[in-house]
This record gives C-alpha cells, sequence and structure tokens, in this order.
C-alpha cells in the first residue's frame, strides 16, 4: 500500500492518494479547496486507477473540490448517509463549493475494496455526525478525517458536534492495535499507541 498526503486548501486539510501495490487501483480520502491540480498530477505520474472518493466528513475544508475532482477522475463519490443533505447542499466557509452527489452509502460495519486492500468502515460521529474511518487491518492503518489527531480530536463547539459522541468514539477506537497509523485530516500521522494514554484518560469515566 502506497500513502501520498496533500495539504491543501486555506487551513491545510490533508487529502490522502492510497494505491494498492498489487493492481495499482486506488482511492481517495477527502477534497480540500485547492487539491485538484496536485492530486490529479499524482494519479496520472502514478498511473492509479481511482475507484472511489470518500468524504469522511462535510466540513468545507474537506470537500471543496469535491465535485470538481469526482468528475475530473469520473469516480463515484462514497459518503454516510447523515452526510448526503450536508454535501448536496454545502454551506458555510471561505470558499464557494459545488454540490457533491453521493454515488455510494457507507455505513458502520460495511467494506471498501480497492484491489487487494481491504477496509472496514467505521462510523465515527463527534466532530460531525457523518464522520467515518476507513481502518485496513491488513496493512495498519486508519484514515478518518477529523476523528484523531496528535494529542486531540476535531473541534466539538461547532454546529452537529457532540462531545459526548466524540469519547464514545475514542473509547471504539482504543480497541484498535497500537501500531495501527492514524492518517489524520491536519498535521502529520500518529499511532493508535502513541495516543492511548490520553485517549484512556478522557474515557475512563465512560458508562
Amino acid at each position: 500500500m502506497r500513502v501520498r498526503t496533500f495539504a491543501s486548501g486555506p487551513i491545510a486539510t490533508n487529502a490522502f492518494l492510497v494505491i494498492d501495490d498489487a493492481t495499482n487501483e486506488a482511492v481517495i480520502f477527502d477534497a480540500p479547496p485547492d487539491v485538484l491540480d496536485v492530486m490529479t498530477t499524482a494519479v496520472r505520474d502514478e498511473q492509479a486507477n481511482v475507484l472511489l472518493l470518500v468524504i469522511t466528513h462535510h466540513h468545507w475544508d474537506h470537500i471543496g473540490d469535491g465535485a470538481a475532482l469526482a468528475q475530473a477522475l469520473n469516480v463515484p463519490v462514497a459518503a454516510h448517509p447523515a452526510s448526503v443533505s450536508f454535501l448536496e447542499h454545502p454551506a458555510g466557509g471561505p470558499v464557494s463549493i459545488a454540490p457533491i452527489n453521493v454515488d455510494r452509502l457507507l455505513s458502520d460495519g460495511d467494506s471498501v475494496e480497492i484491489g487487494s486492500l481491504r477496509f472496514n468502515v467505521l462510523h465515527t460521529p463527534g466532530h460531525a455526525p457523518g464522520e467515518i474511518t476507513l481502518y485496513t487491518a491488513e496493512n495498519s492503518a486508519m484514515f478518518g478525517g477529523d476523528t484523531l489527531f496528535p494529542n486531540g480530536y476535531g473541534r466539538t463547539d461547532i454546529a452537529g458536534a457532540s462531545e459526548e459522541e466524540t469519547l464514545a468514539t475514542l473509547r471504539r477506537l482504543l480497541d484498535l492495535p497500537d501500531d495501527v497509523t492514524v492518517y489524520p485530516g491536519h498535521g502529520l500521522p500518529t499511532t493508535i499507541g502513541a495516543e492511548r494514554r490520553w485517549m484512556e484518560r478522557m474515557t475512563r469515566n465512560l458508562k
């Protein structure tokens, strides 16, 4: 598995191009503003066959180039059902965003297969009601937008966010092995093991 990262837009939101080494089939996670040109160039340079664009959640900084990227690469868009209305009628943020049609719904327990890569879909709400994380056990990696950062998580003081749901999500992520690499929506990768101590502390009193 090859992972290429592109931090784009006004607040350096990460988009990921994930390529299966065996087949060169690929999946893209998120489409922040200004990522279109660099992503399409990378797809061409890698000779990747992109099969799916996954939107981890509906916030403006993760979807700014979503419609344009899907059209340019002629790929379907996948998202959680709770994100659909927000993607079809985007609002908020400092940039103009074209409506995004969702072609495939991804709910908790679903799976996504890209070549020999298999991702399990986890519904990880808290920062946004429709936030999802895609986890590949075979490659010890997860892609979850703003679900988990180094030393923190996506803010919960915005519309649709929930601190209670965030803590429940963190507790669920504690079930993953320590060696799982976390590819976050902002910043550098981390691991579940590196974040485990503060996550355990935050969720210790959950019922």
